[in-house]
């Protein structure tokens, strides 16, 4: 019985190569995108798991509270380790990761520059100031992991680099990462409990008032952490069960296809189902005939899906800057997986196809009557309806998507980012001769402007100074985000001074004494005017504070992206060069490469023992909405497809509307009809049903997108022409799909229309 029904599937399949090649087709590619988004979900939930202890392993995080507002952040200060081996002797393990950017010197004349070089509680690796002995190599860290490093070195070591302060005394600079091994049987929750006594007796007092630790499992931090200043860029769950969506939504519309197709066809299938019944097949059995033949063309679709993966696999990983590969030999997941998928494939695609051809009466189906004329075509319809409520969804996000990044791509940010080159600076000489270097930089053709920064805020936020402003009570003091810079600092950006004036090398105490705010922090102060007004703030440098007047007011601008609000600020000219560590360059040359090129053979005479490397400030900008890009390229992609399927899925459904009205389209030419009408007749039902789906969509792509929206601070307006430019495609395409089918019965003779059937 098995090879009979296999060899009747493959004769239907080459009989009417075009249905099978759509079915074949369609399902392919519902199967490609569940296999890519099923690797890509794989990959994402088995972040941090090869670890052996991994259920063990906890992240010590902050939670910094500061004038009401909440902080929460991945990094921790250096001496919190120390503290928690104090307190807590029973933790298994604590090590921290002090991760910098330093230069390595192989032999006097290769020196590398080393982002992914990691201070460490373990000591294994080497860095060019001080001589380290190689004790070890690691296997190397797979890609899944949040912590990505080529060098560790012990982090005493930082005592000679940066002195004994950052790991004994730095309770007001946060750039570790520490992490706690727990005992196999104890309680995150139980220790957590007991970290508000550590943080009063080893913190300092105006610290342990606004900060809090917590545990952070080290199996959630690649998907469900959102903490400022990551060590490495997150992903998010929430993509997880976007893309997974998306898959799913295209697998359905490929399996409503091959029920469309499937019924479609099943007035050819009548005598051959009437006649198995005669001679005594039992309903289940051609239930099971036609689920067979759904097995048989969605095994086809699996193997034709393969193919594609293996081909399409490269270009995934590219976009999503994945990875993932199929394995078959060492994944049994995999293999359960595709298996699992095509069996689930063709009972969804092929249980109303198999239920409703096995419902043919015997004589009705022998004399050519079937069931057409009490079809359930509502369920048609409402599958119909589902697959442009999805593709209408789809393109309404993809297209919400794009119009968030254009704003974010072409909002004033409160300064001039492009043709701004950075060069990091990691040299205490260059530091040292900065005002040489700078006039050295501005002799070169092409710079207008050089100035220098401290930090940039989206790598590791800012420095936070507690300041006593005018107006304040004696006792009352105020966490400020801080930036120190060089006096061209605002010139160089092109940022607006909106009152008072900006730093000078005019005024000497400028140096010494000056603050300028931006707007946003003379709001935060509730003053109505700021000039003038007296600051004093502590630590500094090194613990002293500096005491003077504010002499300007900056317009608001944006270091951060636009996820943050601008938050109040406070600018310094940095008390001494080492806090310099980045270099600003403003190019105006319309040919960049030359320019670049002179600044390269500059930073030779410079700093010859350091590698020349840079990067563009817009390009440091559009790398803070990596996981956006990456959403708006699988929208983008997924809808194509989407509609791709869902369009063959109509040309079936009009395949089948045709199909049963040929004797009506053959009288209506007789009487008179025109091809027009006709078309028209066979069409304004998928209209309809556009419609429908439109009602249906838009509210629902509407409310999804409100909340996606909700991440940004600063966000593009939802207006109704995106809603209606998606409705008004979706409808040119189903019409276009349509118009196919129905011109050609339109077309066909009225003579052999009224002998039908």
């Amino acid at each position: 019985m098995f090879k009979n029904y296999l060899k009747i599937a493959a004769r239907n399949f080459l009989k009417h190569k075009a249905y099978s090649f759509i079915n074949v087709a369609g399902l392919a590619l519902g199967i490609v995108c569940c296999i890519l988004m099923l690797l890509y979900v794989q990959d994402e939930v088995s972040y941090d798991r090869f670890h052996e202890n991994a259920g063990r392993i906890y992240r010590v995080i902050v939670d910094e509270t500061n004038e009401g507002s909440l902080r929460h952040l991945a990094n921790t200060h250096a001496p919190v380790a120390p503290a928690l081996r104090a307190e807590f002797p029973e933790i298994s393990r604590v090590v921290r990761f002090f991760p910098r950017s330093v230069t390595v010197k192989r032999d006097a004349q290769k020196r590398f520059q080393e982002k992914r070089f990691f201070f460490t509680d373990s000591t294994v690796f080497v860095e060019n100031l001080l001589d380290f002995k190689i004790t070890g190599v690691l296997k190397n860290i797979p890609h899944n992991s949040h912590l990505d490093f080529d060098f560790l070195a012990n982090i005493n070591s930082v005592n000679t680099l940066m002195g004994t302060w950052v790991l004994q005394h730095g309770w007001y600079w946060p750039p570790m990462y520490t992490y706690v091994l727990l005992p196999p049987v104890y309680s995150p929750l139980a220790l957590e409990n007991r970290f508000p006594e550590l943080v009063r007796k080893h913190f300092p007092a105006d610290v342990a008032s606004r900060a809090a630790l917590r545990l952070q499992p080290l199996t959630d931090i690649h998907l469900h952490s959102v903490l400022e200043n990551e060590i490495a860029p997150n992903s998010n769950v929430a993509y997880v069960y976007i893309f997974s969506a998306i898959a799913a939504f295209i697998l359905l519309i490929a399996c409503i296809n091959f029920m469309n197709l499937a019924t479609a066809r099943s007035a050819k299938r009548a005598k051959e189902v009437g006649l198995r019944k005669v001679i005594g097949a039992q309903r289940l059995q051609l239930v099971m005939q036609f689920l067979g033949e759904s097995l048989f063309y969605t095994v086809l679709a699996l193997l034709l899906a393969l193919a594609l993966v293996e081909l399409f696999v490269p270009a995934f990983n590219m976009l999503l800057g994945k990875q993932v590969e199929m394995r078959y030999a060492d994944n049994w997941s995999v293999v359960l997986g595709l298996l699992a998928l095509a069996l689930l494939v063709a009972i969804l695609a092929g249980s109303y196809p198999a239920f409703f051809l096995a419902r043919f009466r015997p004589v009705h189906a022998l004399q050519g009557k079937t069931l057409l004329g009490r079809t359930p075509l509502h369920l048609r319809a409402v599958l119909v309806v589902v697959q442009f409520v999805i593709s209408i969804g789809l393109i309404v996000v993809t297209a919400i998507v794009n119009k968030q990044l254009h704003f974010i791509q072409n909002k004033r940010l409160g300064f001039d980012k492009e043709r701004v080159v950075i060069i990091p600076i990691r040299d205490d000489a260059v530091q040292q001769n900065f005002a040489a270097v700078k006039n050295g930089l501005l002799s070169q053709t092409g710079v207008t402007h050089a100035t220098a920064i401290s930090n940039f805020p989206w790598e590791q936020g800012y420095y936070d100074f507690y300041i006593r402003a005018e107006g304040m009570s004696p006792e009352a003091k105020l966490n400020m985000p801080t930036l120190l810079v060089d006096d061209d600092f605002i010139r160089a950006f092109g940022m607006q001074i909106v009152a008072g004036r900006d730093f000078s090398k005019e005024h000497i105490t400028d140096a010494q004494e000056a603050f300028i705010l931006n707007e946003a922090a003379v709001k935060k102060l509730g003053w109505a005017s700021a000039v003038g007004k007296k600051i004093k703030m502590e630590d500094v440098a090194a613990g002293k504070p500096r005491e003077g007047l504010v002499i300007g007011v900056v317009k608001n601008f944006h270091l951060r992206s636009l996820h943050h609000e601008i938050e109040p600020l406070v600018l310094l000219v940095a008390p001494a060069p080492h806090f310099l560590d980045n270099l600003v360059i403003r190019l105006d040359s319309p040919n960049i490469s030359p320019a670049l090129a002179a600044l390269e053979q500059q930073w030779r005479e410079i700093a010859p023992h350091r590698p020349f490397e840079y990067f563009f400030l817009d390009d440091a900008f559009d790398q803070l909405y990596r996981q956006e890009q990456k959403l708006a390229q699988i929208f983008k992609y997924f809808s194509a497809i989407a509609m791709l399927v869902g369009c063959l899925g109509l040309f079936g459904l009009a395949s089948f509307i045709a199909e049963q009205k040929t004797k009506e389209i053959g009288v209506r030419k007789v009487l008179g009809a025109s091809v027009s009408q006709i078309v028209l007749l066979l069409s304004r039902d998928f209209a309809k049903l556009v419609g429908l789906a439109f009602v249906v969509a838009a509210p629902a792509a509407y409310f999804a997108m409100t909340r996606w929206l909700q991440n940004f601070a600063y966000r593009a307006e939802i207006g109704a022409g995106t809603f209606l430019l998606a409705g008004l495609l979706v409808l040119g395409l189903a019409g276009f799909t349509v118009s196919w089918q129905a011109i050609k019965a339109a077309l066909a003779n009225p003579v052999d229309s009224l002998r039908y059937e």
